[in-house]
C-alpha cells in the first residue's frame, strides 16, 4: 500500500492520540500535501519542527496499528465484504426465482451501504 494512503488511514483511526500540533502537521503533510516550508507557515514553526512532528506522528500511529491492529482488521472486513457482494452476484446470475433474487439484491445494497460509509 502507498505510503500516502497507509498514513491515511492511521490518521483516521488514531489521530485522537497525536498531539494537536503532530495531527495538524501530518494531516497537512499527507491529506493536504502541502510541503514542510508551507506547513511551517501555517504553524508558525520551522521546517524542522514539522518534520519532527511528522516523524513522531508516524512513529505513533505505527505503533498504535502494531499493538491493535484496527486499519487491517478493517481492510480484512472491506474485503471480505467485497467477495461477499461477489458470491451473492454471481448466486443471483444463477437463480430464476424473482423472490430470491429480491433477497439478494438486498443483501447486495446492504453491502454497498456499508462500504459507502467506510
Amino acid at each position: 500500500m502507498e505510503k500516502t494512503v497507509e498514513i491515511g488511514l492511521l490518521i483516521e483511526f488514531y489521530k485522537n492520540i497525536l498531539t494537536e500540533k503532530q495531527a495538524e502537521a501530518v494531516n497537512l503533510y499527507y491529506n493536504d500535501d502541502l510541503s514542510l516550508a508551507e506547513i511551517a507557515d501555517i504553524l508558525g514553526i520551522t521546517r524542522q519542527g514539522v518534520r519532527d512532528n511528522i516523524k513522531r506522528a508516524e512513529n505513533v500511529l505505527y505503533k498504535m496499528e502494531d499493538d491493535l491492529g484496527l486499519v487491517k482488521k478493517f481492510l480484512e472486513i472491506k474485503k471480505d465484504l467485497e467477495n461477499v457482494s461477489e458470491i451473492a452476484e454471481t448466486v443471483l446470475k444463477k437463480t430464476d426465482s424473482e423472490e430470491i433474487k429480491e433477497l439478494i439484491n438486498e443483501v447486495i445494497d446492504k453491502i454497498q451501504g456499508i462500504n459507502d460509509k467506510y
